[in-house]
């Protein structure tokens, strides 16, 4: 592995694309890393067909390079730069992690505290370690929630109506469970314990500090000049949404440059006693003794290299995140887009490995029964071929459609499969293939299996047809339903 690089020296030599890396200490010619991460960023936004993406690494507390791919505004041709605004996901619930460990840090909190002693849910016991962890039994989104119905909510308590009342999945401890709903309660006992509302308790203890001064907990106007459009697809924008009920888990709006900013904070630069920072990046234990893939807040990956890395990645129609941090480098990375797409931390590790000048990338060790990100490499197949099957759809080829399906998604019965082949030769111009559901929305785990869908969208009427799939503990995907919603 190269030695790690100078950036203090290499300023002076990246200005140009070829560059003699004597300026390191080393004497033969390479392409320079700033080349290379606008290449990896406009290959990915190209094959993935985003509108729009921006990018960030910091080093050390210092940003190294950033970068804009594609447009913010498809329609004015307003380019994305490294202040472009976008949606953040579940990104936000990284954030909002850092509010609960500054109430820890003040003694206002304990990760131990019993959450019903704020606001009572179960007359089980469940710690805010467990709802960081994913492990409390809270319920996250269910498919078809008709989140576009809910009402303004003007605090972040008031929206706990959505799902204060619901019934625990399980036994709190007893499995990992997503929910991006317990995150939500965290923020309210954030607005209880503080006297102040989520928002205004979140910039004056985490935002200002940290100099994030393009960060919102509601959405910025909309002529704010760096707010970025959200899209459907590759040309089609989304109609606004109202994201009141769920911002601590999912509802902000930041920039890569923000977001490197508040990895850094999490690599030695004072902003939160380091004890507690250990506690969010070791991974939590199921009441059986099991490691799950979560710390507190912070999904916890090995790479092969014997290294960790800490990241949140975020999926909303009209948005995808990430935010990476990777100690043995003292390296952030952030990557935003405005469309919903299947890319995530591989990538980030990669345009890191790219930048950063790493003649070999660490590997992430994934194991596909702890770690939701399994997802997308289960996906990787189909979605390397995904531009043949939207022209076998399109050319209505019956028999490629059948191969391209059964070669990814593998099951000994499909009842309806005939029933699906012919709805995708015969559906209607105005449906397109929405994507297939890459996002932690909707995600529902077994034991060891997960259930995911595939989408297709008619844009005039709102109809969508969903094809259903589980994951089985031997890594196979199996369609389980096929349904058509209004």
């Amino acid at each position: 592995m190269r030695k790690k690089i100078n950036y203090g020296t290499l300023t002076a030599c990246i200005s140009v694309w070829v560059t003699i890396v004597s300026c390191l200490g080393q004497s033969e010619s390479v392409v320079s890393n700033h080349y290379l991460g606008n290449k990896f960023i406009d290959s990915l936004r190209d094959e993935k067909r985003i509108p729009g993406m921006s990018a960030a690494i910091s080093v050390k507390g210092r940003i190294i390079w950033e970068y804009g791919s594609g447009y913010s505004n498809i329609s004015t041709k307003k380019k994305a730069t490294p202040l472009t605004v976008y949606r953040i996901a579940s990104v936000s619930k990284l954030i909002t992690t850092a509010a609960i460990g500054k109430l820890v840090e003040n003694k206002a909190l304990s990760f131990s505290d019993d959450i019903n002693n704020y606001f009572k849910i179960s007359d089980q016991y469940i710690s805010i370690a467990q709802v960081l962890s994913h492990t409390s039994g809270i319920r996250h989104y269910r498919y078809h929630e008709k989140v576009e119905n809910y009402p303004h909510y003007k605090s972040v308590t008031d929206a706990l109506e959505v799902f204060i009342k619901d019934s625990l999945e399980f036994k709190p401890g007893s499995k990992q469970g997503y929910s991006s709903y317990g995150i939500d309660l965290l923020g309210a006992i954030i607005e209880q314990q503080s006297g102040s509302t989520f928002e205004k308790y979140v910039e004056n203890n985490v935002l200002h500090p940290l100099k994030m001064h393009n960060t919102f907990m509601r959405p910025p106007q909309t002529n704010h000049r760096y707010l970025s459009r959200f899209y459907l697809n590759d040309r089609d924008t989304l109609a606004a949404i109202d994201l009141s009920y769920n911002i601590p888990g999912g509802g902000m709006y930041s920039t890569v440059r923000d977001l490197v900013n508040f990895g850094d904070a999490f690599l030695d630069n004072g902003f939160m006693d380091s004890k507690i920072v250990e506690k969010l990046f070791t991974k939590s234990k199921l009441n059986n003794g099991e490691e799950i893939g979560y710390g507190l807040g912070w999904i916890v990956q090995k790479l092969d290299d014997g290294s960790e890395m800490y990241y949140h990645d975020g999926h909303m129609d009209g948005s995808h995140a990430i935010l990476a941090i990777y100690p043995k480098y003292a390296l952030s990375v952030a990557i935003l887009s405005n469309r919903g797409s299947n890319w995530g931390v591989q990538e980030a590790l990669n345009l890191s490995c790219k930048v950063y000048g790493l003649d070999e990338c660490p590997k992430i060790l994934t194991k596909p029964e702890a770690d939701p990100q399994f997802i997308m490499q289960a996906f990787e197949s189909l979605s390397t071929s995904f531009q043949q099957f939207r022209e076998a759809i399109e050319n209505k080829d019956k028999t490629l459609l059948e191969d391209l399906i059964s070669d990814s998604f593998k099951s000994d019965e499909w009842p309806k499969k005939k029933e699906f082949i012919d709805f995708l030769t015969t559906v209607e111009d105005d449906y397109v293939v929405f994507d297939m559901d890459f996002s932690i929305k909707g995600l529902n785990h077994g034991d060891k299996a997960y259930v995911k869908t595939m989408r297709f969208q008619n844009f005039n009427s709102h109809k969508s047809w969903y094809l259903v799939f589980t994951l089985s503990n031997n890594g196979q995907w199996q369609m389980i339903s096929m349904a058509a919603f209004d």
